[in-house]
């Protein structure tokens, strides 16, 4: 790679409670004059850090070592997209062809923990959210599972599950509903007996997956309540490594992984992930909260699996997704779903007004 790359810093993400995330996008050109994109959940000196060292010495893209996976999966990403553009073809057709055009769209909504009234505010915000098209739609419930002596566990299991059974009347049947707790919150200690209780509840209210109902490394709990519920069950979002997600595929711990392509090392890492998931009969929904370029890189890697129930790609309404790129790409259609980018690499171009990013 010659020529100067751009490394610009975009507007830190919340992950919650204080967990504030830099991101970085890179314009990585080539002698030829094409130039491939890429995003890493890294601050932009450690990218900058680590293209030197990739400069020096290419091996290095593909390490075990997880601050440096992190910020390489910018220049994984860039690399698939400049031989994309070198080839003339989609990223889609790289990763082993494109089996559908247009992909499902999930948002995730935060919502407060109320007593399940008609018109409250937790009626209000999902409602506009199924009124902006999307037809799959992941609840966080304020403080859901955070128990405190206020009430009973008998009053707590009951106003969680009607909240959930508020939600399913407020959406109705043909919108596809998850729930996530977030286990991996270090404040929170999810016990297993409540997470089996609530997976039954989900499953009476036809949810979609379970996510992150216990802690990140329990491994073995999770690999129990996958085996003895009905309802998917999702997480490992916080890992980087993929032996980190080997071993919960090959413990079958978990029904769905959510690797991030920008912080597991790219869609060279999400390819592998995905072998070990298939292997073990599991699937993977990549983790979408990052930049317009992690969502292409996402929409080409979901467009070559053929599958209807999971295929499906995180859209998160923030200005790294909406405001970076040309012709605003990531629009829904009648159906919940966003067009698969059809030019060569990623398909996506930086808007012309970037600069005032830089």
């Amino acid at each position: 790679m010659n020529g100067n790359a751009e490394i610009i810093s975009l507007p830190a993400v919340d992950w919650g409670d204080g967990d504030v995330r830099e991101i970085t996008l890179l314009e990585l050109p080539t002698p030829e004059g094409l130039a491939g994109l890429g995003s890493a959940y890294a601050g932009a000196d450690r990218v900058r850090e680590e293209l030197a060292l990739y400069r020096r010495d290419p091996e290095a893209l593909h390490t075990s070592d997880t601050a440096l996976t992190i910020a390489m999966s910018a220049i994984d990403i860039a690399l698939w997209d400049i031989r994309g553009k070198e080839e003339g073809r989609p990223v889609s057709e790289l990763l082993g062809g494109r089996k559908r055009d247009r992909v499902l769209a999930y948002v995730t909504v935060d919502l407060p923990m109320t007593e399940a009234k008609a018109g409250d505010a937790f009626e209000q915000i999902l409602r506009s959210v199924v009124d902006q098209g999307f037809r799959a739609v992941k609840l966080c419930i304020e403080a859901f599972g955070h128990r405190d002596s206020s009430l009973s566990d008998e009053e707590w299991d009951r106003r969680e599950a009607r909240l959930l059974a508020f939600a399913r009347n407020i959406v109705g049947n043909d919108i596809q509903l998850m729930l996530d707790v977030y286990g991996s919150d270090p404040n929170w200690t999810p016990e297993y007996d409540w997470a089996l209780k609530t997976a039954k509840v989900l499953e009476a209210q036809d949810f979609l997956w379970f996510e992150e109902p216990l802690s990140p490394r329990a491994f073995d709990e999770f690999a129990q309540l996958t085996k003895t519920t009905d309802i998917a069950i999702a997480g490992a979002e916080h890992f980087v490594l993929s032996k980190d997600f080997e071993k919960v595929a090959n413990l079958q711990a978990l029904d769905i992984l959510q690797p991030d392509c920008t912080r597991v090392g790219g869609l060279t890492q999400m390819q592998n992930i995905r072998t070990a998931a298939t292997e073990n009969n599991l699937h993977v929904i990549p983790h979408g909260w990052n930049t317009a370029i992690g969502l292409a890189a996402d929409l080409h890697f979901q467009a070559t699996v053929n599958d209807d129930r999971y295929g499906m790609v995180e859209f998160w309404s923030h200005s790294t997704i909406t405001d970076l790129l040309k012709d605003k790409p990531y629009a829904l259609d009648d159906e919940g779903k966003i067009a698969v980018p059809t030019g060569a690499g990623l398909g996506v171009e930086l808007d012309d007004a970037f600069d005032t990013w830089k």
